[in-house]
């Protein structure tokens, strides 16, 4: 069922008519801060009133760290028994979803090879190469709603095709002075309405 995701900005009428942009600044943030609450629970929901998130699906699996492996590090064998679990068939459209405080720790893995050793994260390359990093050879993407470093959804492995998510409409915005007319502030409105879950 879809539901609604909301944003509202009040703004004074001097505020908007001494700042310029301010308007053209709302229309622009408030879409993208929608987006972001939306991606957030697409990741971390609960399904009460938003999306359900990938971390509350019956399908994941953690994978424990290794036995004399640091607190919150990352070695090569992790991304391989992470990789191993993955369901097949969603290989070929896996992505790598990691809190950019796990970025350091990819740039240092590496597999031991007699004296020299194998590189496990491919970093982006320069103009013509990638705009992403690989693991496995699948894209690596930041994104702020992963958990920090060395907690459980801190690197995700997912298959986006096996997300089921409906919208109807996009992003809706109004404005009106009327909520607020005794006030002299103008309200700004942007609604999404949208829901989601793991098809699993």
């Amino acid at each position: 069922k879809l539901k609604k995701a909301g944003a509202l900005v009040y703004a004074t009428d001097e505020q908007l008519a001494d700042t310029a942009a301010l308007e053209s600044y709302v229309m622009r943030i408030l879409p993208e801060e929608l987006r972001w609450g939306v991606e957030d629970s697409i990741i971390n929901g609960l399904g009460s009133g938003q999306p359900l998130g990938i971390l509350q699906s019956n399908a994941v699996v953690s994978i424990a760290k290794e036995t004399g492996q640091a607190a919150s590090t990352v070695v090569a064998e992790n991304i391989s028994k992470m990789w191993a679990r993955l369901w097949s068939p969603s290989k070929r459209n896996a992505i790598w979803l990691i809190n950019q405080d796990v970025q350091p720790q990819l740039d240092q893995l590496s597999f031991a090879v007699g004296t020299g050793g194998q590189l496990v994260y491919m970093p982006p390359g320069g103009l013509s190469g990638s705009p992403y990093g690989t693991l496995k050879g699948r894209p690596v993407i930041e994104h702020e709603s992963c958990a920090t470093l060395g907690t459980v959804g801190d690197i995700i492995l997912v298959d986006p095709t096996e997300y089921q998510m409906i919208e109807k409409g996009g992003i809706e915005s109004a404005s009106s002075i009327h909520v607020r007319f005794t006030q002299g502030e103008q309200v700004f409105r942007f609604t999404w309405r949208v829901d989601g879950q793991p098809a699993w």
